[in-house]
């Protein structure tokens, strides 16, 4: 037992060391009322390293009655400028989220992001997506429409 929690405590310790040695940008990403705003809390811990067009969001939310979690995985197939400070990014994604079932889906969001100041990223990003929805019964497909906005600090 005290092998698996040294083996996960050094696992989650290289996760977390290897992209802090890079610039990393950290924030939050909030939903928008438009489509289901993100799966899980609506509210997430937003991780990206420039050295990979890989972002990660995490959120969770623990209540008396409810309890939800959300987790996104994108890659940027393209980031490029639009103009200025004003760049876009797109790709494929997922998710997972629960609140009173579980969603597993496939996500395409498409975004604008802009620097207004050097270690500052502010985002907008609108997400189709596809899932299956795991409950009492099983459903699929499962249509939606994910937003959020946010901001990064970039170390």
């Amino acid at each position: 037992m005290q092998r698996k929690i040294v083996l996960v405590a050094v696992v989650l310790l290289v996760a977390i060391a290897v992209p802090m040695s890079f610039a990393t940008g950290v924030g939050a990403a909030f939903g928008l009322p438009i489509g289901g705003g993100l799966p899980g809390s609506n509210v997430m811990l937003s991780l990206k390293v420039p050295q990979l067009p890989f972002l990660m969001g995490i959120g969770f939310s623990i209540g008396e009655d409810n309890s939800s979690f959300g987790f996104t995985g994108d890659w940027w197939v393209a980031n490029a400028n639009l103009f200025s400070f004003i760049n876009y990014y797109l790709g494929p994604g997922f998710y997972v989220g629960y609140a009173n079932s579980l969603l597993l889906g496939g996500r395409f969001p498409v975004g604008i992001n802009a620097f207004p100041i050097k270690n500052l990223e502010l985002f907008a990003e609108i997400a189709p997506t596809l899932a299956v929805g795991i409950g009492e019964d099983i459903n699929f497909p499962v249509w939606g429409l994910q937003s959020a906005f946010g901001l990064r600090f970039w170390f």
